[in-house]
């Protein structure tokens, strides 16, 4: 009788276990459904108090408010510069086109490019015909100048002997006087050519015909163009030059501005020149021309300087960057680079600390109008005192803040 209880014990214990079974995994259950229930419950925002508060008015959390460096304007010192790109140029009020004032072929060219001249200095010279036609004249009126000359002295010792009439007499100083004016004007002639006294004695002498005029440099300087070779033609006037010297140790820098800057220019202004090929140096000059006209196509004139490079190490149509300095210096009211945001309707703002709300800090903008920008500083010309609080810093994230509680 006592057998059949053994499986109803087992049945019971297999109860129990399965019951204790479901209370463990209800009791997991709940552990992770509280764990998730908190997680979601930290990972929920809090309502933020940062975001537009009213027409041109933000807020911000109380914590930010030390990232934007409130304070006040300073006085910053600015220069009156304005800045301009144009190229380096020849100095052409130093710079001489060599040419031949006569026509004829070029029999010798003595210097070459990047050869440095001195004033008098022959630089090619030139088979001229009308120089032999005047060096035959000289020597055929010379010829003619010493025979009536010997008739006159004949006719003079025989007119004292009564020995010629008297008309013969005069004839011959009628000749010998021809004579004379035609040889000074055969001499005079030759001067026109440039030839000394002692060369056309020689040439009188020598009885020479075949000569060559000598092109000579007007100035001293370096020899920038040379187009020419032995046996081309030349002639007055015609270009190019065959030879060009310039005096390389003062160049012009030329620079076109916009008109509406035009009054801003005055002669003797300093200028500060920089070019790719020397960084870091600057090279001196100052104004000395100013357009006398506006390019009817860009509105622009011409502003030009004298550079000096006694160093020869600048040279023309370089890119050169021009600082040219209009008026002294002076101090403006700034506020630094980061203060001020250009929105879109294209006004200048900075954001004025106005104190704070319940709910936290609260900042203002204002319209301002800017001018020159410095190492870091905007200068402020309108719109701003210097007893006002400003953010002086992360000025953008205010106006970002700003127009997207706006939207």
């Amino acid at each position: 009788m006592t057998a059949p209880s053994a499986p109803r014990s087992s049945s019971k214990r297999i109860t129990i276990i399965a019951m204790a079974a479901l209370l463990c995994l209800a009791c997991v259950g709940g552990i992770i459904y509280a764990g998730s229930h908190n997680a979601r419950a930290e990972e929920a925002p809090a309502d933020t108090i940062a975001g537009k508060v009213d027409k041109g008015i933000v807020r911000v959390q109380p914590d930010q408010v030390a990232s934007f460096d409130i304070g006040n304007p300073e006085t910053h010192e600015f220069s009156n510069v304005r800045h301009s790109i144009g190229v380096i140029d020849f100095n052409q009020d130093r710079t001489a086109k060599v040419l031949s004032p006569y026509q004829g072929r070029v029999s010798q060219v003595l210097v070459k490019a990047g050869d440095d001249v001195r004033t008098g200095q022959v630089l090619y010279t030139v088979a001229v015909p009308e120089m032999a036609q005047a060096a035959s004249a000289l020597i055929s009126a010379s010829a003619t100048l010493r025979n009536s000359n010997e008739t006159l002295k004949r006719a003079e010792t025989l007119s004292r002997d009564n020995s010629i009439p008297q008309k013969e007499f005069l004839q011959a100083q009628a000749d010998q006087q021809s004579a004379k004016a035609a040889y000074d004007a055969a001499h005079q002639n030759l001067r026109l050519f440039d030839l000394s006294d002692a060369d056309i004695s020689r040439i009188e002498r020598e009885r020479k015909i075949g000569l060559e005029f000598a092109v000579k440099s007007p100035i001293s300087g370096r020899v920038t163009l040379r187009s020419t070779q032995p046996g081309q033609l030349v002639q007055p006037g015609s270009d190019p030059a065959p030879i060009v010297v310039s005096d390389m140790r003062s160049l012009w820098m030329v620079a076109n501005v916009p008109e509406s800057e035009f009054s801003q220019y005055r002669l003797g202004q300093p200028v500060q020149v920089h070019v790719a090929a020397w960084p870091g140096r600057s090279f001196d000059a100052k104004v000395s021309y100013v357009g006398d006209s506006v390019d009817a196509e860009s509105r622009r004139l011409v502003v030009r300087a004298e550079v000096a490079d006694p160093d020869h190490v600048l040279r023309p149509q370089m890119t050169a960057d021009f600082n040219i300095t209009v008026a002294a210096a002076e101090d403006s009211l700034a506020v630094p680079a980061q203060a001020v945001v250009r929105e879109g309707n294209g006004h200048d703002v900075v954001w004025l600390a106005m104190g704070k709300d319940a709910k936290g800090p609260l900042f203002t903008k204002a319209v301002v109008v800017r001018g020159k920008t410095a190492d870091g500083w905007v200068q402020i010309e309108q719109g701003l005192h210097s007893d006002q609080l400003i953010a002086r810093k992360n000025a953008l994230f205010l106006s970002s803040l700003y127009e997207t509680g706006a939207q």
